[in-house]
C-alpha cells in the first residue's frame, strides 16, 4: 500500500501541496482529478522523489521512503509513466522498452517483454522502428511499457491521454484496466476525469493543492459538484 499522509510541497514561496493525504491500497485504480496547476502532476513527482517535500510522511508498505533516491523509488517498485510520453525518439521500440529494465538483475525480463507485447501488439510490429516515428498513441503505448519493464508494484500514470486520438484513448484505458487486473496499483492522474472515474477504484479531487473531495470513483462521478466541475454535466 503506497499512503501519503499530510505531504506539503512548495516552489519557492508557492505551496504547492497543502497537507495532501492519499492511499493506493494493493490492487487497486486511483485517479487523481482536477484542474491545470491543481498539483497533479506535483503530487506524483514527489512520490517519485523529483520535489522534496517540506512536510509529511510518505511510506510504502509501511516503510517511509523520505530519504530515498529517486533510483531507490524506482528499485522499490514505483514506476513513473511521466506526461508527454518522453520516449528517447533516437532509439528503437526495443531498446527503448529494455533502458525500463536499467534497474533488473533477474531473469525474467525476456518474458515480462513478451507480456507487454500482449498488451501492446503494434509495439511488436513495430520492435525496429525509432520511437520518434511512431505516433502519439503508439509512443503512449511506448511509454507505459517502459514504465511496465521496471516490473512496478505502483505504476504512477500522468495524462495518458493528453494530445491522443479519442479511439485510441479508449484501446489505452481497457489496457490500463488488464495491467491492474494482473496485479500492478495504479495511481492515475488524469484530466479526462468521465474515463478516469469509469475505471477507477478510488478517486481523488485536488484543488490548489488541497484535497476538495475523495470517495468511491462510481460515487464521485454522480456527485454534482464532480459532474459540474469535470464531466461537463
Amino acid at each position: 500500500m503506497l499512503k501519503l499522509s499530510d505531504v506539503h510541497v512548495f516552489y519557492g514561496h508557492v505551496h504547492a501541496l497543502k497537507g495532501v493525504n492519499l492511499t493506493v491500497e494493493d490492487g487497486k485504480i486511483v485517479s487523481l482529478l482536477g484542474g491545470n496547476g491543481a498539483g497533479k502532476s506535483t503530487t506524483l513527482k514527489m512520490i517519485s522523489r523529483l520535489v522534496q517535500p517540506k512536510k509529511g510522511n510518505y511510506e510504502i508498505d509501511g516503510k517511509s521512503l523520505m530519504k530515498d533516491s529517486p533510483s531507490q523509488v524506482v528499485k522499490k517498485g514505483i514506476i513513473h509513466c511521466p506526461e508527454n510520453r518522453r520516449v528517447f525518439p533516437l532509439l528503437t521500440v526495443e531498446e527503448n522498452l529494455m533502458i525500463g529494465a536499467y534497474n533488473r538483475r533477474d531473469k525474467h525480463i525476456k518474458e515480462d517483454l513478451q507480456k507487454v507485447f500482449t498488451y501492446f501488439p503494434r509495439l511488436k510490429e513495430r520492435i525496429k522502428q525509432k520511437a520518434g516515428t511512431l505516433s502519439g498513441g503508439e509512443q503512449q503505448m511506448l511509454a507505459i511499457g517502459r514504465s511496465l519493464m521496471g516490473k512496478p508494484k505502483v505504476l504512477l500514470l500522468d495524462e495518458p491521454s493528453l494530445g491522443i486520438a479519442p479511439i485510441l484513448v479508449k484501446e489505452i484505458f481497457e489496457i490500463v484496466k488488464q495491467i491492474n487486473k494482473d496485479g500492478t496499483s495504479v495511481l492515475l492522474v488524469e484530466q479526462n476525469a468521465h474515463m478516469a472515474l469509469s475505471i477507477s477504484d478510488y478517486s481523488y479531487v485536488l484543488e490548489n493543492g488541497h484535497i476538495a473531495l475523495e470517495g468511491n470513483s462510481q460515487e464521485l462521478k454522480d456527485n454534482d459538484e464532480v459532474r459540474r466541475l469535470y464531466l461537463g454535466g
